[in-house]
């Protein structure tokens, strides 16, 4: 016999025990009951067989429930009785359990079904995430392949600005890979932006030669989704390439923290008076503002130059502040 038939035997020898255990629960209750509530502790034994069991068990279990009931319990006992009253509750009985076996054998295909519906997705959810990460994987590796290519052909072109040029592509395509290969790989999480915002500047500086300029973050933190910390990550190197493009040495402060669910990012740049940042025309600034629906300033302050981008966070993500240590 296999295994499902031997499991389907055990359903039915227990829905048998299920009924010997109302049977004796009422044979218990006949001095309360007396010659009245025949059927009625037999109702919850066929909810329950219906329950655990199915449709054959509780099948089973309300016909030998019925038979016990109309024969021991039913007044006369012990006879067979076919009078108005005794045929009623017998029928009362019958059309009660088939209700229930029913209903109850209705509910568990529902819920068999919304399993089997349940697990194909999360198997095509599963093949569609696998799908996703193959895909990012390729378009970080095909950024590299372009920052090798554009690399080598720096190598051989012998105009120097040409030379530059592409060796800047070359470093920026690199930098867009390793943004690319981090946010992607945080899937639908947050992402801890302030460790992300480190890595970033370390990389961007690190492609520039380590010009001489400090970066440092202020305690405190800040968890955003992947969209919304690619527009502050732009925001943020925007700022470092106006910071660079006066090649003067210097601080630069970087704040990040969540307050009221709104997002702060503080840029504080020391040791020099600088200009504020100020765009001419469309920016990249400026569109990513838009996007985040957010609002930035940069002003001229007795501490240096001091922009700041406020935005409202999405789901009300929050911050937690860790000590950071300097980039350089």
């Amino acid at each position: 016999m296999s295994e499902q038939g031997r499991q389907r035997w055990a359903q039915y020898g227990a829905a048998l025990v299920l009924v010997a255990v109302g049977f004796g629960a009422r044979c218990g209750l006949q001095p309360v009951f007396g010659a009245n509530h025949a059927y009625t502790i037999f109702y919850p034994v066929v909810l329950i067989a219906a329950y655990a069991f199915g449709v054959g068990p509780a099948c089973v279990v309300a016909v030998i429930s019925g038979a016990l009931g109309y024969w021991f319990f039913a007044t006369p006992i012990y006879a067979l009785k076919f009078d108005a009253d005794n045929l009623t509750l017998l029928g009362i009985f019958a059309l009660t359990s088939s209700s229930t076996i029913y209903l109850m054998g209705g509910m568990s295909r529902a819920v068999a079904e919304t399993k089997v519906a349940q697990a194909q997705a999360e198997r095509l959810a599963q093949a569609h995430a696998a799908l996703f990460r193959e895909l990012n994987e390729r378009v970080t590796n095909h950024l590299q392949l372009v920052a090798a290519l554009l690399q080598l052909q720096a190598r051989d072109e012998p105009d120097a600005a040409a030379r530059k040029a592409l060796g800047e592509a070359s470093a920026r395509t690199m930098l867009i890979s390793k943004t690319h290969r981090v946010i992607a790989g945080e899937g639908g999480e947050l992402l801890d932006f302030g460790a992300f915002a480190r890595q970033l500047l370390d990389a961007t500086l690190s492609a520039r030669s380590h010009p001489p300029v400090r970066v440092e973050f202020e305690q405190g933190g800040l968890w955003l989704s992947s969209e919304q910390a690619t527009s502050v990550a732009i925001v943020l190197l925007e700022c470092l390439n106006a910071r660079l493009s006066s090649d003067d040495p210097g601080l630069m402060r970087i704040g990040l923290r969540a307050d009221r669910g709104m997002g702060r990012l503080r840029i504080t740049e020391i040791e020099k008076a600088l200009d504020p940042i100020a765009p001419t025309g469309p920016s990249l600034i400026d569109a990513m503002v838009e996007q985040l629906r957010g609002r930035f300033s940069s002003r001229s302050a007795a501490e240096g130059r001091v922009s700041e981008l406020t935005f409202p966070l999405e789901y009300g993500h929050g911050g937690q502040g860790l000590a950071a240590p300097t980039l350089h």
